[in-house]
């Protein structure tokens, strides 16, 4: 089994378990990752699992997890278990929200979407105008401007949340690494390789139970919640409401139709220029695509990996790869996004589970949906 090793949020090492019921370790590319713990309470260092303690797998100190809940259950057989539940550290950015620049009613940006992400960050966590909104050894990785330009708002948002959309919109991830050896959480934004069966640049990485690194699978297809066309009102009245249209351009039944509420578009100064009308009707048009990206058609896969195959988990594939899955007898095949990956470790063994594209919204991200209109 993998030993857990458990530091405080100074970095000191406080011990390690090495012995445990089951580890859930959850991976995910668009927003914060969760594990799992199950441990004997009357164990070595079984004690050091407290909240804001930091664990790590021995053999990946890089990915890292702070414990944010503790139960003891006494189960069936009068033995007791202790679990410990938490968040990856990419969730310390969800203890933040979107403060504006003073001055501003909006932190306004027109850049790359990694340049955008990191600029959050840096304005809520890392060197915020109130020094009390600090999270001590939070760091950026250097910017490198990747994915596409585009112009983007924030206003008193969950900074978490915020970098969930923009990453959920670019294909982009993003995670928060511990670097033990200087004493920083750097936050980092991060790309995934093409590995589909369609391009011959990196040796493919194909998913199928014709191949034998499948053990099970689900395949869901849905159109609940799906909406392909999207009306934008930003400022103003009846006529005078500046209205955008974006999407599909569908017909008759296919046209799936939403309208969103984006007043708060182009409303105030962004800095030290009014935005200009074709600024507004730009962000109107992201605005609008980001809501047609979070109601998109659900398309994925979930499988349960067989860890002896062809394909070596973190070698010839990995969290946020775009990778090909097939299944011949259901006349599917999809190149998909690697979005989530399950580890479980316990003492019968160690499984892979991951999800392949984009997965069906809980009740929770529903509600956010809706909110966020």
């Amino acid at each position: 089994m993998q030993p857990i090793r458990i530091i405080d949020t100074n970095f000191n090492l406080l011990g390690e378990v090495d012995t445990y019921t089951s580890l859930q370790w959850i991976r995910r590319w668009h927003k914060p990752g969760e594990f799992e713990l199950h441990v004997n309470p009357a164990m070595l260092n079984a004690d050091k699992l407290v909240e804001d303690a930091i664990i790590f797998k021995a053999g990946n100190p890089g990915e890292a997890a702070i414990i944010k809940y503790r139960g003891i259950s006494i189960l069936e057989d009068g033995t007791e278990e202790l679990i410990v539940k938490g968040s990856f550290l990419a969730g310390l950015t969800g203890r933040r929200i979107t403060y504006p620049p003073v001055g501003n009613a909006y932190h306004y940006l027109n850049a790359p979407v990694e340049t955008i992400m990191k600029a959050y960050v840096a304005a809520n966590c890392v060197s915020p105008t109130d020094t009390a909104r600090i999270i001590p050894n939070l760091t950026n990785a250097p910017d490198l401007a990747r994915g596409d330009k585009i112009q983007y708002q924030t206003r008193y948002k969950q900074l978490d949340e915020e970098l969930e959309k923009l990453s959920v919109s670019s294909g982009l991830g993003w995670h928060v690494r511990l670097d033990i050896a200087n004493g920083q959480y750097v936050f980092d934004v991060l790309t995934g390789r093409n590995l589909t069966s369609g391009q011959d640049v990196l040796p493919p990485a194909i998913f199928s139970t014709d191949y034998d690194n499948i053990k099970s699978q689900d395949y869901v297809s849905s159109a609940i919640g799906y909406k392909n066309m999207a009306v934008v009102g930003g400022q103003g009245e009846g006529t005078e409401r500046k209205i955008v249209t974006v999407g599909d351009e569908q017909v008759g039944l296919g046209r799936y139709e939403l309208f969103v509420d984006a007043r708060d578009i182009g409303t105030e100064e962004q800095g030290a220029e009014p935005l200009t009308e074709q600024q507004i009707k730009a962000m109107l048009e992201q605005r609008g695509q980001e809501k047609l990206t979070e109601l998109a058609r659900v398309m994925s896969f979930e499988s349960q990996l067989l860890t002896n195959s062809n394909l070596t988990y973190r070698v010839d594939y990995d969290l946020g790869d775009v990778v090909t899955v097939l299944n011949r007898a259901w006349g599917v095949t999809m190149d998909a996004r690697i979005t989530e990956i399950t580890e479980v470790y316990e003492p019968t063994g160690y499984s892979l589970q991951a999800t392949f594209g984009n997965r069906q919204p809980t009740l929770i991200d529903r509600i956010k949906q809706t909110m966020g209109r």
